[in-house]
């Protein structure tokens, strides 16, 4: 079956990331999100664009006609007219099992589901659903517009076709596809939940602050992004539930540093309340760097 239009579930950094790459392959894309979220998704999209528009990445025309490929609904039953479903909602069991189900009854029978979660398994989700060989998991790595790679799992029976179908999918947007066993937390997640949490306890334990800890991980290993700005761009309320989720599969290798807790109970959450381990600006911007662009 050939995919023209796609399903985003979630409007969350990861949806819209998926949404950007997907209207930029020429993909129509439905956004699904609940309350106004998803009008907030559609300006956040917006301003990706722009910042790509000023480094010359594309053109203004290129930038209409993503946005255009874009629209944004509240109304699930639209799933009636989609070519593929990405689900891209927070990893709590229930809240995607009640989504796939209500998409399984609304969504044609060949259409192909894939789930990003990355803590649950997708053998687990896909007996939610009747079309169980038809689930795949693919763990987008935000930001996904630039990171070019995917992690890709399935469930003991999932079909070689709808296998095929996200790979397709993937390759599509420009990403390499690299299959792993089902294991929650996958590859990336789990490394790099270990670095937060021994980076959140380092600044607990005065060892250095947030800046020179971050400067020291991120320019010794090369890293575009450090773990605490990782952490605050994904926010850190799901970086919490992912370390919750990986302790209790794991053990407490993964309990989460006691600072974390306390900036989650604060709604220091990172990006999406412009405060968390670090401050950043209504354009998305760490406060810092901007101040470091103002003194050049």
């Amino acid at each position: 079956m050939e995919i023209r239009k796609v399903a985003v579930l979630g409007a969350g950094r990861l949806g819209r990331g998926i949404a950007e790459c997907a209207a930029h392959k020429g993909y129509d894309v439905i956004l699904f999100s609940q309350g106004a979220r998803g009008q907030d998704a559609l300006r956040r999209i917006e301003r990706s664009l722009d910042r790509k528009l000023a480094k010359w990445a594309i053109t203004e025309p290129e930038k209409r006609l993503i946005l255009g490929k874009i629209s944004y609904t509240l109304d699930l039953k639209e799933l009636s007219k989609v070519d593929l479903v990405v689900e891209a909602t927070i990893d709590q069991f229930y809240t995607k099992q009640e989504l796939l189900r209500t998409a399984d009854h609304l969504c044609r029978p060949d259409v192909v589901f894939i789930t990003t979660s990355s803590t649950l398994k997708v053998s687990d989700l896909a007996r939610v659903i009747s079309r169980n060989d038809s689930l795949v998991g693919l763990h987008f790595i935000p930001p996904v517009p630039s990171v070019p790679v995917v992690e890709m799992t399935t469930a003991y029976n999932t079909s070689s076709a709808a296998i095929e179908t996200a790979k397709h999918f993937a390759s599509r947007l420009g990403k390499k596809v690299l299959t792993i066993q089902e294991s929650p937390g996958l590859v990336n997640p789990r490394s790099l939940m270990i670095l937060v949490n021994e980076a959140a306890w380092m600044l607990s334990e005065g060892v250095a602050d947030v800046r020179t800890v971050e400067t020291i991980i991120k320019e010794s290993w090369g890293m575009r992004q450090g773990p605490l700005e990782i952490a605050d761009r994904l926010g850190l309320d799901l970086v919490l539930n992912w370390m919750t989720q990986l302790q209790a599969e794991f053990g407490d290798r993964y309990a989460p540093c006691p600072l974390l807790r306390l900036y989650v109970r604060e709604k220091r959450l990172g990006l999406k309340t412009r405060l968390g381990f670090f401050a950043y600006t209504e354009d998305d911007v760490l406060v810092f760097e901007e101040e470091q662009e103002q003194e050049d």
